[in-house]
Order: C-alpha cells, then sequence, then structure tokens
C-alpha cells in the first residue's frame, strides 16, 4: 500500500489502525518500519514495608525501623557499622590519609 505523507508530516493509515500504538523504525536510506506493540501494565514499585522485629532491632544509622532486606542482612549491616567505629567512614579515612600526605593535594596530582 502506498502512502503519501502530508504537509504537516503525517500519514493516514486508516480507521482500522486508529489509536493503535507502533514502534517506528528508522532504518538507512530513510526507511521506515512500523511494528504494532501493544503496552503492558506493570506493577508499581513496591514500597519496601517497615517490619516490627521482636527484639527491636533497627538498622545502624538511625532508622526507626527496618526492612525484609535490613532483617536479611542484618550481621553484615552491623558488621558495617562496627567497621566504621573503628576505621571511620570512607570520608574520614580519605581526610586522614590526606592530612598525612599533603603533598597529594599540589603537584602534577591532579585536582580533587
Amino acid at each position: 500500500m502506498l502512502k503519501e505523507v502530508g504537509a504537516s508530516g503525517q500519514i493516514s493509515l486508516g480507521k482500522k489502525y486508529a489509536g493503535k500504538l507502533f514502534d517506528v523504525i528508522l532504518h538507512p536510506g530513510d526507511r521506515f518500519e512500523l511494528i504494532p506493540v501493544r503496552i503492558v501494565a506493570t506493577a508499581p514499585p513496591q514500597v519496601p514495608q517497615i517490619l516490627q522485629v521482636p527484639d527491636g532491632w533497627v538498622p545502624p544509622g538511625g532508622y526507626n525501623g527496618c526492612t525484609q532486606w535490613a532483617l536479611d542482612n542484618r550481621v553484615a549491616l552491623e558488621h558495617y557499622a562496627r567497621q566504621n567505629e573503628e576505621e571511620g567512614t570512607a570520608a574520614e579515612q580519605l581526610q586522614r590519609f590526606l592530612a598525612e600526605h599533603p603533598e597529594m593535594l599540589t603537584g602534577d596530582h591532579g585536582e580533587i
């Protein structure tokens, strides 16, 4: 079927295709391909539910509750919190390193 592009840049495919969605693929040589598609609604992202843990545990960092992920990773979170208490956060460690190596802030080491 031949269709002419109108002055506004549109083509009409007819009432049969009214309201349908097409994936438009531009091929080399200005060749277009129209592929009919159906949009499938997806479920909205689930908001993590705050759990009440029997022993009252909450993740380190001032949280008021925990999610299932935090509960599943409780040991690792507690280990990470202990490590931060002992060694400081990554930012604190970097500040200490730069204080001990001021030459890293000058010369040809680049800017920070």
